[in-house]
C-alpha cells in the first residue's frame, strides 16, 4: 500500500510536468519512507551528478536521461515517453579495451546505484578493460560492472582520439567486452553527425534537408529502442558519428538552423532512411523493416545523383573470393564456387535473392546478405548485375547505400537547382510534413514499425 502511495504521489508530479512543461531533470519526487518499491529505486544519480539522496529521486534521474517508463497506479496506466531531447549513442560495442582521457573537471560514479568513484581535474590517458571483476583502469580495477563520467561544463571527454559531448558510461559485457553509450543532447549529437554524413561544402539547403532527416532518424529510434542500453550506434549501421571532433562550421550551422524540427507522416514518427546514391530509382522501405508507408514506397526516379562518383562502379571477384568469404562467414563453406545466379528484384531493380552454386551445395542469399559477405563499401549497393568471366564474375553496379529515402547527391543538386530543405525533403519524403519536435513533448506519440 505504501509502494502503491508513492506511485500515485509520482503520477501526480509527472501530470504537473505535463501541464506545466517543467524539465524533467528540474523535477522535484516524493522522497518514498522505508524499504519497498524497488523498481523505482535502480538508478540515484541526478542529470547534473549529484547524489540523489535518501530513498531515491530515481525516476527524476530515469526522465532525466529518457528512459521509457510505465508506473501502474490502481487501474490506470502511466507512460513517461523517451525525453526528445537526449539520446544514447553506442560510441564502442564488443570491443576488448577503450583509451579514455578526459580534458578538464569530471566526476566518475557506479552506475547501477550512484555511488562516488573518484573526482579529478583531469584524468589522463588510460586504458579501460573488462575483466572479471569488473572494471580495470590501468592498474586498478573498480569492482562495478559499469561507471558513468560525468564532465564539467567546460571540460571534455576523449575517447579512442575522439572528443566527445556530454557523458559517458562504460559497461561490462557477459562476454568481457565493453559497451560504451554516449549520453548527449539530441543537438550536439547532430553536430557530430552532419558533418560525417555530408560534405560542408554542399548547398545550405541540402545540408539542412540531411540535418531535418538525420534528427527524425534518431528520434524514431529514441523512441524504439527503450529496451535496450542504447537508441543507435556510432557507426554507418546508425549514422555515423563523430564527436565534436568532427564538427564543421557549415553542417554545425545547418543543425541549428534547423534545431527541432522533424519530418512526420500523418502525425506517426518514422524512420526517414537516407543514403549516399540512389542509382536512378529509390526503394522501397519494405526491404528495412515493416515500413510499407507512403513516404518510404520508393519508386522516386531520380537522375540528380548523376554527378556522384558512385552512381555508377565495378567490382571483380574471382570464383576462389567468393569461396573464401563464404566459408568465412556464419553459412560457412559450400566448397568451390561455379556460379552467382540473381533469381529474384525489387522493383527498382535492385538484388533481392540470389543463389550462390557451391560443389557442395547451393546458397541463397538477401542483396543485403551478399554485400555483408565482402563489405558495405566493396558492394556500394543491391543494384548491381552479374557478368560471368573465366575466373569468376564482373559487377556491374550503381549507387551507393540501400536506396531507401532520401538520396544525398541527389538532394545536393536539387539544392543547386534552387530547391529548398522543405521542398527536397517532400521530393523524396511524399507527403510528409515538418514538424516542431517540442510538439511531442505533451502528446502520445505514435511510430510507425518499429526494431
Amino acid at each position: 500500500m505504501r509502494c502503491m502511495r508513492y506511485l500515485e504521489s509520482i503520477q501526480k508530479s509527472l501530470k504537473r510536468v505535463t501541464q506545466s512543461q517543467v524539465p524533467c531533470a528540474r523535477l522535484e519526487l516524493p522522497v518514498a519512507e522505508g524499504g519497498g518499491c524497488t523498481a523505482a529505486r535502480r538508478r540515484g544519480r541526478t542529470q547534473g551528478g549529484a547524489a540523489a539522496g535518501p530513498a531515491w529521486k530515481i525516476l527524476g534521474c530515469i526522465l532525466a536521461h529518457c528512459s521509457s517508463i510505465v508506473l501502474l497506479s490502481g487501474a490506470q496506466l502511466v507512460h513517461a515517453q523517451p525525453n526528445p531531447a537526449l539520446i544514447r549513442v553506442a560510441v564502442a560495442k564488443d570491443d576488448p579495451q577503450v583509451l579514455l582521457q578526459i580534458f578538464g573537471r569530471f566526476t566518475m560514479v557506479a552506475s547501477h546505484n550512484g555511488q562516488p568513484i573518484q573526482q579529478g581535474r583531469r584524468l589522463r590517458p588510460v586504458t579501460v578493460r573488462a575483466v572479471a571483476a569488473g572494471l580495470a583502469m590501468g592498474d586498478d580495477v573498480l569492482p562495478f560492472a559499469g561507471v558513468r563520467i560525468e564532465p564539467a561544463t567546460d571540460a571534455a571527454i576523449s575517447l579512442n582520439g575522439k572528443r566527445l559531448r556530454g557523458i559517458i558510461e562504460i559497461m561490462r559485457q557477459r562476454d568481457l567486452t565493453l559497451l560504451v553509450v554516449n549520453h548527449v543532447e539530441l543537438e550536439d549529437y547532430l553536430r557530430g553527425v552532419l558533418s560525417k554524413e555530408a560534405p560542408d561544402y554542399w548547398p545550405p539547403e541540402a545540408l539542412k534537408a540531411i540535418a531535418i532527416a538525420a534528427r527524425t532518424y534518431a528520434l524514431y529510434q529514441r523512441f524504439t529502442k527503450s529496451q535496450i542500453d542504447y537508441d543507435v550506434s556510432g557507426d554507418i549501421m546508425s549514422q555515423d558519428y563523430g564527436g565534436k571532433t568532427a564538427e564543421k562550421i557549415a553542417t554545425t550551422r545547418a543543425v541549428k538552423s534547423t534545431a527541432g524540427w522533424i519530418v512526420m507522416s500523418q502525425g506517426k514518427l518514422f524512420p526517414t532512411f537516407y543514403h549516399s546514391t540512389c542509382g536512378g530509382m529509390t526503394e522501397n522501405g519494405r526491404v528495412m523493416g515493416p515500413f510499407n508507408i507512403e513516404p518510404l514506397r520508393g519508386g522516386v526516379t531520380c537522375r540528380f545523383c548523376l554527378a556522384s562518383p558512385f552512381f555508377s562502379w565495378q567490382r571483380r571477384l574471382t570464383k576462389a573470393d567468393v569461396a573464401w568469404a563464404v566459408s568465412k562467414s556464419r553459412f560457412g563453406s559450400i566448397g568451390p564456387v561455379g556460379d552467382i545466379q540473381v533469381t529474384k528484384r525489387t522493383a527498382s531493380g535492385r538484388v533481392e535473392e540470389l543463389r550462390i552454386l557451391g560443389a557442395r551445395r547451393t546458397l541463397v542469399l538477401s542483396g543485403y546478405d551478399f554485400r555483408s559477405l565482402f563489405g558495405f563499401d566493396r558492394i556500394r549497393s543491391p543494384l548491381f548485375a552479374v557478368e560471368r568471366v573465366a575466373d569468376g564474375f564482373v559487377l556491374d553496379g550503381h549507387g551507393w547505400g540501400h536506396g531507401v529515402g532520401m538520396c544525398q547527391w541527389g538532394a545536393a543538386e536539387l539544392a543547386r537547382r534552387g530547391f529548398s530543405a522543405a521542398e527536397i525533403l517532400e521530393y523524396y519524403y511524399p507527403n510528409t510534413q515538418l514538424v516542431d519536435v517540442q510538439t511531442l513533448v505533451n502528446q502520445p506519440v505514435t511510430v510507425v514499425g518499429g526494431s
